[in-house]
C-alpha cells in the first residue's frame, strides 16, 4: 500500500496561530476554506486543488502540522509566527528534513543543530542526513517486511550473493529499478502498481524500513521532536475527527464498523484544528 506522510514542526505551544496563519496565507493565494465533517458545509464541486491539513495539540514545547502542506507557505509560515517550520516528508520517492525561517528555505543539515538533544552531536545529525546512522528495523503485524538494502533480498539468495562476493545492497537497488520500471509498463494505478511491487518483493513491506525510512528515522531520533513525533498519522486523525464530529451532534448515532477504533485511535481528536482549502 502506497504510504504518504507529511509533518510541519514548530517550537512553539500557539496551534490557533499557526492554523490561523497557513488559512491566511492559503486564502491569499485564493484558496477557498470548506468544512467537510458532519455539521459543516460539505466539499463544494469543482476544487482543482485542495489543501488538507489538521493541527495537533502541543506538545514537549512543539506544534506540529500533519498532511501535506502548499510547500510555496512554508517560507511565509515562518516569517508571519515567527517561529522555526522544520518539514519532514516521507514518499514512495523519497523523504528527507528541510528548515524554514526567517521566510527562507535552508537544506543545510548544520542548521538543525539548534534542535540537537543533548546526547547528541551534530556529527549525528550529519551521519543520518548522510543514511549512516543505523536505526532499528520496525516490527510489525503484517509478513516479513522487505527491507530496502541487503536485507530486503530472500535470506538464501543473500548467501548466493555473499558467496560470489555481491553486494547485496547494490544487488536490490538494481531489484528495486528493474521491478519499477516492470510495474510501470504494466499500467494501473500507482497504488495498484505499489501493491503488486510489495507482493513481488516479499509483501507487506513498510516504507519507514526503507532506506528514505530509515534517514528520516534517524534523523528525528537525534532531534528534540516529541517520541511520537510521526503519530498518529494524518488519515488516522481525519477518520477519527470525522467520527467525533459525528457523535458531538447525534451521541445516539449507531457507529459502523471501525468507528470505536477510530474513537480509541484519537481520543482527542476534536483538539485538532482542520485546515481545510481549496482552490477552484
Amino acid at each position: 500500500m502506497s504510504q504518504l506522510w507529511y509533518s510541519l514542526y514548530l517550537p512553539t505551544n500557539q496551534t490557533a496561530l499557526v492554523a490561523d496563519t497557513l488559512r491566511t496565507l492559503l486564502a491569499a493565494r485564493d484558496y477557498q476554506p470548506y468544512d467537510p465533517f458532519p455539521g459543516g458545509t460539505g466539499t463544494p464541486p469543482g476544487l482543482k486543488r485542495m489543501i488538507r491539513q489538521f493541527v495537533a495539540p502541543p506538545q514537549g514545547g512543539w506544534t506540529r502540522v500533519l498532511g501535506q502542506p502548499l510547500d510555496a507557505v512554508l517560507a511565509a509560515l515562518s516569517e508571519h509566527t515567527d517561529s522555526p517550520v522544520l518539514y519532514a516528508w516521507l514518499t514512495d520517492d523519497d523523504g528527507g528534513f528541510v528548515l524554514f525561517r526567517n521566510g527562507e528555505r535552508h537544506d543545510d543539515p548544520a542548521m538543525l543543530d539548534a534542535y540537537l538533544k543533548p546526547e547528541t552531536s551534530p556529527d549525528h545529525l550529519r551521519r543520518a542526513f548522510a543514511g549512516d546512522l543505523p536505526v532499528p528495523v520496525l516490527k510489525t503485524d503484517q509478513p516479513p517486511v522487505a527491507v530496502i538494502g541487503g536485507d530486503a533480498l530472500p535470506p538464501d539468495v543473500q548467501q548466493l550473493a555473499r558467496d560470489k562476493g555481491v553486494d547485496a545492497g547494490q544487488a536490490n537497488k538494481l531489484i528495486e529499478r528493474l521491478s519499477g520500471g516492470l510495474f510501470g509498463k504494466l499500467g494501473g494505478s500507482s497504488q495498484d502498481q505499489q501493491q503488486a511491487r510489495d507482493i513481488v518483493m516479499g509483501g507487506g513491506r513498510d516504507r519507514w524500513n526503507s532506506l528514505d525510512g530509515q534517514r528520516v528515522r534517524a534523523i528525528a531520533s537525534v532531534l528534540t521532536l516529541p517520541e511520537n513525533w510521526r503519530a498518529p498519522d494524518w488519515q488516522t486523525v481525519r477518520d477519527a475527527y470525522h467520527v467525533h464530529r459525528l457523535r458531538e451532534r447525534n451521541p445516539r448515532a449507531p457507529l459502523l464498523p471501525g468507528d470505536k477504533d477510530a474513537l480509541k485511535a484519537v481520543p482527542d481528536a476534536l483538539s485538532y484544528l482542520p485546515v481545510y482549502m481549496g482552490q477552484p
